[in-house]
């Protein structure tokens, strides 16, 4: 991982957002866009768009498999400038972690405390069939997977940190 530098961010570029479920990456990324000027993407949004399904009913109806091959395709043709969300599996398939790890990639990792307060007893499709100790398994499954593809950690969670970070 690199250290960023006060020209992290350009025009017309795109920064990805990576790590577990609720870590914020849409609530920091649509923070950190307004606050750059930038515009913000959510790839979780755009599948639903192509889908024409919400990401629950798409993991219900459909399956995990449907889902993830969505997201590569928007992924592998994604061409927008500005802040962007990824879904926290996205790095599950090495197709996806060779296209992220060309791009420039903060990853989003608090503590497992501050993810395990956001995430248990929410409506997200991979969290209502698991305990809280596959939860974590997964988390720490996957950690390896965002460290392969980050440009950038973050371990805190606050805008005005993510700034100086970057600063």
């Amino acid at each position: 991982m690199t250290e960023p530098t006060g020209s992290f961010f350009k025009n017309n570029e795109q920064i990805f957002l990576i790590g577990f479920m609720g870590v914020g990456k849409t609530y920091l990324g649509e923070k950190l866009a307004d606050n750059l000027n930038l515009e913000f993407h959510d790839i979780d949004r755009e599948i639903e768009k192509k889908a024409e399904l919400n990401v629950n009913d798409i993991f219900k109806i459909k399956g995990e498999k449907i889902f993830r091959e969505l997201e590569t395709e928007i992924l592998k043709k994604w061409d927008k400038p500005g802040i962007i969300a990824t879904g926290g599996g996205i790095i599950e398939l090495q197709e996806n972690r060779d296209i992220i790890r060309t791009k420039k990639t903060i990853w989003l990792n608090p503590s497992w405390q501050i993810i395990k307060s956001r995430i248990l007893n929410s409506y997200r499709p991979l969290v209502l069939d698991r305990s809280e100790e596959e939860l974590y398994k997964l988390w720490d499954q996957r950690k390896e997977l965002y460290r392969e593809c980050a440009g950038i950690e973050f371990t805190k969670s606050s805008l005005q940190e993510l700034l100086e970070l970057l600063s």
